[in-house]
């Protein structure tokens, strides 16, 4: 995406909520920051590093059963495809 898109965007979202383009920039990062955390939050889980309780405090426990299923899901896939 080139810089003059991204400028526009954050002109459009600044005017479409009233607020400044500084703040509207602050938002984006703090979204992106907390989106990077809890991507790393889940590797860590993925990979052995957090036991369950802890990323169940660090996520919840509902973004855990998701993670969990999903994980489970991929298993059962690799399974059958070793397999098949």
């Amino acid at each position: 995406m080139a810089t003059e898109g991204v400028s526009d965007r954050v002109r459009e979202l600044a005017q479409y909520r009233g607020l400044g383009e500084s703040e509207v920039i602050q938002q984006a990062v703090e979204k992106g920051v907390e989106t990077l955390y809890r991507d790393m939050v889940i590797s860590k889980y993925l990979n052995g590093d957090l036991s369950r309780d802890e990323a169940v405090d660090e996520l919840g426990i509902e973004v855990v059963d998701d993670v969990d299923a999903a994980k489970e899901a991929i298993d059962e896939d690799v399974e059958w495809g070793l397999h098949a």
